[in-house]
């Protein structure tokens, strides 16, 4: 049994095998590299440790891509095979793994939930917690969880940078600006490349409209990320949008190619079809081509990628940007295919994401081809009914924007002066600021 400085007993024999799993975990935490090496090398030097086959199960299933399932079900029958010498924190990650690997994705919060309760200060539970809360939506939970635990902790504890970086973003999605500003700096302060908490305090930023604020904070952590994993594409992401408020296109095209988009990053390459580096690079194509901007032939390599994906409904949020990506370069009967999966999952899918299926993203996907046809009533039609429960695709306020620009932008072409008006108060109760809904959805002014 190894023990690290946060009291996390690892059930091995072999300390190698204890100080890998330890490892991976630190890594997860602080969203860097290498995490898989790490449990591999735990299993090399212990083929039955079982918590490093939980955790491995638990990276595939973070993953959301359905080709990863029989790796994913092979590390939970080696991780249940080991569960009698199991400790029960380590029980309950695979108990939690079970549930994820069966679509009861609510369940899985659930048994991190028990973690919390049990051990308050385990923040490898709560990242995962919030992890899945953020794609489902709930985040309302997430910040009720984050602040469950908040009197157990103290500057003095190992990886209270890290708690103070998931209360940031628990706190920002929830609209407390100033609570969640002050959290994500102070993590910062306690450790510069602290990724996730750079992250909320640009969401934090864009809510508010502080752009040119927004280009700064990046601009000065920029270098703090050379050990941070894919999260980095998202938060130049990030910079970008602040970039595009500006209209400064030259830099969002930069920071497109270089960062979001580069297929020469190693990152990248090992994983050119990640989901949330799909959805970046979709939103970001469709708001530079909303605000006029000639994008070429780059939308061509994420509809490769995408084509043979048409069936994966791993994830609500990034099956509609796949729509949003085959319908800009045209595949239209690739769109169809794509939906009738998506409404045959709907009807018959896992137990947690069929209906969010059903309910949001269908509707999402369908706008989002009609609006590239110009089909705007249609678009009307779908998202006016569906817009209060776009939610339930998971993601942020300021990604799921992209649909709220569709439909202000269709209901502007097609002169609805008062809706668009109405629309706009709509995302204003949200909690986006004036300036940032300026940002949003000037471009309506323009086509009324």
């Amino acid at each position: 049994m190894l023990t690290d400085a946060r009291d996390y007993p690892i059930s091995t024999s072999d300390d190698t095998a204890g100080a890998a799993c330890l490892q991976a975990v630190e890594k997860f935490i602080q969203r860097q590299v290498d995490v898989v090496p790490a449990l591999q090398q735990a299993l090399v030097a212990d083929p039955d440790c079982g918590f490093a086959h939980a955790a491995m199960g638990l990276m595939l299933h973070g993953a959301r891509q359905s080709s990863l399932a029989p790796a994913l079900q092979q590390s939970l029958v080696s991780a249940k095979k080991q569960r009698a010498t199991m400790t029960q924190r380590e029980q309950l990650y695979v108990d939690a793994l079970e549930c994820g690997s069966a679509g009861e994705l609510h369940g899985m919060i659930d048994h991190y939930e028990q973690i919390l309760n049990r051990y308050p200060t385990d923040a490898f539970a709560l990242t995962l917690c919030q992890g899945e809360l953020f794609w489902l939506g709930e985040m309302q939970r997430s910040e009720r969880l984050s602040s469950m635990v908040s009197s157990a902790w103290r500057d003095d504890i190992p990886g209270y940078a890290d708690y103070l970086s998931i209360r940031a973003f628990d706190l920002e999605e929830c609209g407390h600006y100033g609570e969640a500003e002050a959290c994500g700096r102070e993590a910062i302060d306690n450790r510069r490349s602290n990724a996730w908490a750079a992250h909320a305090v640009a969401h934090v930023l864009w809510m508010q409209g502080r752009c040119t604020e927004g280009v700064e904070w990046l601009s000065g952590l920029q270098n703090e990320w050379a050990q941070t994993n894919q999260m980095k594409f998202h938060i130049w992401w990030h910079h970008c949008l602040f970039h595009l408020e500006g209209k400064q296109h030259d830099a969002v095209l930069e920071g497109y190619d270089n960062w979001i988009r580069n297929r020469d990053e190693p990152l990248v390459q090992a994983m050119p079809d990640l989901y949330i580096d799909l959805q970046n690079g979709a939103s970001m194509l469709w708001r530079l081509e909303h605000a006029g901007v000639a994008v070429g032939d780059r939308w061509q390599e994420m509809a490769a990628l995408v084509e043979p994906r048409l069936h994966d409904m791993s994830s609500p949020f990034t099956s509609a940007h796949y729509a949003v990506i085959l319908a800009a370069v045209g595949n239209y009967d690739a769109c169809e295919q794509l939906l009738e999966a998506m409404r045959a999952f709907g009807q018959c899918g896992t137990p947690t994401l069929a209906d969010r299926y059903q309910v949001a993203a269908v509707p999402a996907a369908q706008a989002a081809v009609a609006h590239r046809r110009g089909q705007y009533r249609e678009v009307l039609e779908i998202l006016l009914p569906a817009r209060h429960d776009l939610w339930q695709m998971g993601a942020s306020h300021a990604q799921r924007e992209l649909f709220f620009q569709m439909l202000v932008d269709a209901a502007a072409r097609l002169q609805k002066t008062e809706l668009v008006q109405s629309l706009l108060q709509e995302i204003e109760v949200i909690g986006f600021a004036e300036p940032a809904r300026r940002v949003a959805y000037e471009h309506a002014a323009t086509v009324i």
